[in-house]
């Protein structure tokens, strides 16, 4: 444990090295004149697809070194779908990204005739193969998703993508109303996203706020979310991922998700979830996998020092997911297995009756499963929690049964301490006894 948190504290110390190198190279870059405005390139605020004058501009702050600057101004600036690609120069570097205007799709012909305006299924505004980018500004990323009420249906494209990128960070920036994904991290290592304020209504679908995938080394840091999906999201080849300080709502909380859909996928692993706060979701904390899913592992995944506000189900494990009950496999066992997790000092509210559901594997039991200091009160009601095929202790827990009805007895049981062994037994014995036990959770 002790090497955990050494671990933590070193990776922390490096992103705030990082932020602190990028703030300089920002101010660095403005001082010594070489930007690139866009709209030297013919970008003009309008409904006119800009995605040529962006593109000029990226290639021409390309050919000079990581100190240029690419900058969209104020004002508001439609474009179609953009990928600045690199490697950007001789040392491999990139220039800084300055977006201080606001962004939003081109529709119809782009503005210019001819169907010039062309928006992805995937993504709408790509970087990719780059390293030690900087995107940062005081701008909005308006993906336009709330247009999409009363018309044909719009593909569920991801506003921003970072693909292949390494040593990099994106900084302050607003994005509102995505199609699908707001921020996808995808097949990156050592990225930093921070200080990021993502919106979108309550109501809208697969709008996660960021998304990590098929990636290392990346940190969250000091956000505000608020989505109608996963406030933020991990998937599948994600190893050693921090998320701090970010503050969740609405949304389904804070996830890693939807593990076991694809055949070969790789392990999630080292995972930490910290000092943040969840209000008004359906989820807080959750790992969530398919039925019938194909073999893989998620391990060594914490959630710690969380905050909870009215959140309907705040600490999760779920093998059976299944969205709207349409799943082939939905009898089938996850194959999915899930270990050495810890929810540590989680407390707050919940605005359902179940504090804590553990709904595990009958093939692949949840091992190393741990809840240490839990608090969560379920408003004049005690709280539940559920266990199913959870192997091993989940203590040290603390229950105290809150005021009203007496607990459901556990037959056998002749006491409080042979009750709580009981309980415990009944873990260690996997999956024949679902518990739902009528307490309010105390650490």
């Amino acid at each position: 444990m002790a090497t955990i948190f050494k671990s933590l504290i070193f990776f922390l110390a490096v992103a705030t090295l990082l932020h602190a190198g990028h703030a300089r190279r920002r101010k660095d870059n403005a001082a010594s004149g070489v930007v690139h405005d866009v709209t030297e390139y013919g970008a003009a605020p309008s409904n006119r697809d800009n995605r040529d004058a962006f593109l000029a501009a990226c290639s021409s702050s390309a050919a000079g070194n990581n100190s240029t600057t690419l900058l969209v101004p104020k004002g508001t600036f439609a474009v179609g779908a953009v990928q600045f690609e690199g490697p950007c120069t001789d040392d491999g570097g990139a220039p800084v990204v300055v977006i201080d205007g606001v962004l939003q799709p081109c529709s119809g012909d782009g503005g210019g005739g001819g169907g010039g305006c062309h928006i992805s299924h995937d993504a709408w505004i790509t970087f990719s193969g780059l390293n030690n980018l900087l995107v940062t500004g005081d701008g909005t990323l308006d993906g336009q998703g709330h247009h999409q009420s009363g018309k044909a249906k719009q593909p569920m494209t991801t506003t921003l993508v970072f693909d292949g990128v390494k040593n990099s960070t994106l900084s302050g920036l607003r994005f509102v109303n995505s199609r699908g994904f707001h921020v996808n991290i995808r097949r990156c290592t050592h990225v930093v996203a921070e200080g990021l304020d993502i919106h979108a209504a309550a109501t809208s679908r697969n709008t996660d706020g960021v998304h990590v995938g098929l990636s290392s080394h990346v940190r969250i840091l000091d956000s505000v979310i608020g989505t109608g999906d996963d406030c933020v999201s991990i998937g599948p080849g994600s190893t050693d991922i921090v998320v701090s300080g970010v503050t969740c709502g609405p949304g389904h909380g804070l996830s890693v998700e939807s593990l076991g859909k694809d055949a070969g996928e790789r392990d999630v692993r080292g995972l930490i979830v910290k000092n943040c706060t969840v209000k008004g979701t359906t989820n807080g904390v959750r790992i969530k996998t398919w039925p019938g899913s194909p073999p893989s592992r998620a391990s060594n995944i914490t959630f710690q020092d969380i905050a909870m506000d009215d959140v309907t189900n705040p600490i999760v494990i779920d093998q059976r997911y299944c969205p709207h009950d349409h799943c082939s496999d939905a009898g089938e066992p996850s194959l999915v297995q899930i270990s050495d997790v810890t929810f540590r000092r989680i407390e707050g509210t919940s605005s359902g009756p179940m504090a804590v559901r553990l709904l595990c594997s009958e093939e692949r039991p949840c091992t190393g499963v741990s809840l240490d200091g839990i608090d969560l009160t379920c408003g004049d009601a005690p709280c539940r929690f559920e266990f199913s095929n959870v192997q091993g202790p989940v203590a040290p827990v603390v229950v105290e049964p809150a005021p009203g009805p007496a607990p459901v007895p556990v037959p056998g049981a002749g006491g409080r301490r042979e009750e709580e062994a009981d309980v415990a037994s009944g873990t260690e014995r996997l999956g024949w006894l679902t518990w739902w036990l009528p307490f309010t959770v105390r650490g």
